[in-house]
């Protein structure tokens, strides 16, 4: 596999920084491409052989969060360009698969060691976005934790899953075991430093002074009693400024006995060989990795309970752990133990014997295994982009068989919406996008927007849209072209409006010729209005079959389904039950179908119902029906689960819209043995007319066309026998009409493979 290894800075010294090259030389070993993104690269060119390349991303800002967020743009560009099977992260940032947690939570910090004004900083907002990215509860980065002391927190701001924890054993490397000649090494490096035979070297190793908790390592030496603080040597071995500690151990009186090795040297495991005693009296250390390499050099140790493998120089009983929380003076007494117990020996001998546990070495192993695991397990990310979701909308219904169909492919689902109502299925990651505006086509603007961002870092195999967006690989079309209602249905001032424009903006990103979208078109009719307005290339249109659920059908027991709905109506046995069903009224034409039922005989309205099932705003036309008085004839539901249930309650469904793309109610209808009264805009009007199911309104509309084609159907039982029974033997005649999601599914897999 070829895995992209990204940190902000490397130099040779750091933690991390040592974590990422062993890991890297171990994926190398194992035969894994391996490439370095880096901010900074403070080191000598890698050796050619080593095969690691690096790439060093140019970025500019004056702030480091600036810097910081340049990068992880950068490298999320970057890493979309090569075929890389894991983008693994050593510091925290978006797009990301795996996570090597060195750091410990910053928004633990903020909220407890920063004041609230902190957190109004664009420095806060940057930090924690990007800590945001890798353990929100809904992120797909692994976390690789290299102690358990951090998990809680994060656990608890983030409520990050625990399957998504992998903890890590302890990586040390050989070379910090002490050898047989220890005490040799040691003393050759006492005599290079010019110590006296009874000079007691303290020694403080790590990069990060202040987190690291150098301040209080300097006033615990400083308030040594006279004749132990003269005899010691304190060295401090880190990469870091050190000019405001050289100052502060030239306050305190001890700068002749302070030595400070700012830019870290190559000969650690010297300077554990040859001292008395190491501090590390961290403010914050999610590990603390020399704690371990103390242990096996057989170098007492005085570490705070807060590093996270404190807990192995508790276990070993090779030092002093300071409780928490922290006390100065706590720590300057210890510090005298330290250097004069008469345990001290014990002591030592007790952290050699850790040599003996093969865990304490296994982290790097570890890591490149997990890596290898995770790739594994990673499948291709389709990233489905709707405004909104709620059941009982053919688009959504649409939208969701297909994600469906691609998740039982293989496809890990990704959903990006401004709202979704209703349950989300097990495996999808729905991300609600709060956007700014109060009008539609602004928030509209801002979903694409964000979108646009998130996707990025995401790496899919597909952005597939049910609503116009730019940037889509793959748009379903299931709105008619918006530009030609725009030119046929509105007056030319419509086209000075902003919400025009945006729209016409939208729609421009996936139709224009430029554009390498490609439409998935419910109705053959749909692709002449397209190429009309954008002039898009035909080889981007591909015709759907319609996507009609196999449980609409006539079942077995619909006589009892019907009779259940007519009683929970209270319908009488001569009373006629008229259905719409779509979200969507004015669309629909609800207008147009209040007006027919006011114009019915009155015999006939007087046993004649209404039921209308969809989401959107109801009270104008409840108050047309109030004003045609007809109030009392007709019935609104928000949505149902049961629509199969109602089709065979109903005994006439009328949908006589303005415009219908596709119109799969109708279809769904006729199968289920309803007769369908529909207009000719319709998209899928013409499946009445094949399956002579009902009655098709010729364009344009006539209202007294409407109106006697309802009464000709309430007023002719045997005509609506005749049309039942001939959708159901359509239906079950053409299973092409259940093929869509297949269908749609085959398309994506094309446009996948061919990327």
């Amino acid at each position: 596999m070829r895995i992209a290894f990204a940190i902000f800075k490397y130099f040779p010294y750091g933690g991390i920084q040592r974590d990422l090259m062993k890991v890297a030389r171990e994926a190398r070993r194992r035969g894994h491409g391996v490439k370095i993104f880096t901010l900074r690269w403070q080191a000598p060119p890698l050796d050619e052989t080593l095969g690691i390349k690096v790439e060093i991303l140019p970025i500019s800002g004056l702030s480091r969060h600036t810097q910081y967020d340049k990068f992880s743009h950068a490298l999320n560009t970057a890493v979309q360009r090569e075929p890389f099977d894991l983008v693994v992260g050593f510091n925290k940032m978006a797009g990301l698969d795996a996570y090597y947690a060195g750091d410990s939570c910053y928004l633990e910090k903020a909220l407890h060691q920063r004041s609230s004004a902190y957190r109004l900083l664009p420095r806060f907002k940057s930090f924690y976005a990007a800590e945001q990215a890798v353990f929100d509860e809904h992120s797909p980065t692994q976390i690789l934790a290299i102690s358990d002391h951090e998990i809680p927190r994060y656990r608890h701001h983030y409520r990050t899953p625990p399957e998504r924890f992998h903890l890590l054993p302890p990586g040390i490397e050989r070379d910090r075991v002490a050898p047989p000649d220890a005490d040799k090494i040691g003393a050759e490096l006492r005599a290079e430093l010019g110590l006296a035979d009874d000079a007691l070297m303290l020694l403080f190793i790590g990069s990060g002074f202040k987190k690291k908790g150098l301040d209080r390592a300097l006033l615990a030496v400083a308030a040594l009693p006279r004749e132990l603080r003269n005899r010691v040597q304190f060295f401090v071995v880190g990469r870091d400024r050190a000019d405001s500690f050289e100052r502060m151990a030239m306050r305190l009186g001890i700068e002749d006995q302070t030595t400070f090795f700012a830019d870290g040297r190559e000969d650690v495991p010297r300077f554990l060989f040859a001292a008395d005693a190491l501090l590390l009296p961290a403010y914050d250390e999610n590990a603390g990795m020399v704690i371990i390499e103390s242990l096996l050099a057989g170098l007492p140790a005085l570490v705070t309970r807060n590093c996270g493998y404190a807990k192995y120089l508790k276990k070993y009983e090779a030092g002093i752990v300071l409780d928490q929380p922290f006390s100065q003076l706590a720590m300057n007494t210890a510090l005298v133990e330290l250097l004069t117990s008469d345990q001290r020996a014990s002591w030592s001998a007790n952290g050699l014997r850790a040599a003996a546990d093969d865990q304490l070495f296994q982290l790097v192993p570890t890591v490149v295994d997990k890596l290898e695991q995770f790739a594994h397990e990673r499948r291709p990310v389709l990233i489905f982009c709707l405004f909104r979701y709620f059941a009982y909308g053919g688009l959504q219904r649409d939208f969701m068989r297909i994600a469906l169909a691609c998740q039982a492919d293989g496809y890990a689902i990704v959903v990006y919406c401004l709202e979704w109502f209703g349950q989300v299925p097990e495996g999808f990651h729905v991300e609600r996008i709060e956007v700014a505006g109060v009008v539609n086509h602004v928030r509209y603007q801002n979903f694409g927007q964000a979108v646009a961002q998130r996707a990025h870092w995401r790496r899919p195999a597909a952005v597939i849209g049910f609503n116009k967006i730019p940037g889509l690989d793959i748009y379903y079309a299931a709105d008619p072209c918006f530009e030609h209602k725009a030119q046929t249905q509105r007056k030319p001032i419509y086209r000075y409006t902003r919400r025009y424009k945006q729209m016409a903006a939208y729609e421009r990103a996936v139709f224009e010729p430029d554009a390498k979208t490609h439409i998935l078109l419910i109705t053959q009719q749909q692709q002449e209005d397209f190429v009309t307005h954008y002039h898009t290339q035909p080889e981007r249109f591909h015709v759907l079959p319609p996507g009609v659920s196999q449980d609409r059908q006539r079942q077995p027991n619909w006589r009892e389904a019907r009779q259940a709905v007519r009683d929970e109506l209270d319908l009488k046995e001569h009373e006629l039950l008229l259905l719409l069903v779509g979200s969507g009224f004015i669309t629909k034409g609800l207008d147009r179908l209040l007006l027919a039922v006011a114009a019915l005989p009155d015999e006939m309205r007087a046993r004649v119902r209404l039921l209308v099932i969809g989401q959107d705003n109801p009270a104008a036309f409840l108050r047309q029906a109030q004003k045609l008085n007809i109030a009392e004839r007709v019935t609104i539901q928000s949505g149902r689960n049961d629509i199969p249930d109602v089709l065979q309650g109903a005994d006439l469904m009328v949908h006589p819209a303005y415009s219908e793309s596709g119109g799969l109610v109708l279809i769904e209808a006729i199968i289920a043995g309803l007769p369908v009264i529909a207009t000719g805009a319709c998209g899928f009007a013409h499946y009445i007319e094949e399956a002579a199911a009902g009655c098709v309104l010729a364009e344009p509309f006539s209202q007294a066309d409407l109106n006697q084609a309802v009464v000709q159907a309430l007023d002719d039982a045997a005509q609506r026998q005749i049309w039942s029974a001939a959708g159901v033997a359509f239906g079950q005649a053409h299973e092409e009409l259940y093929d869509m999601p297949r269908h749609a599914l085959s398309i994506i897999n094309q446009l996948v493979n061919s990327r």
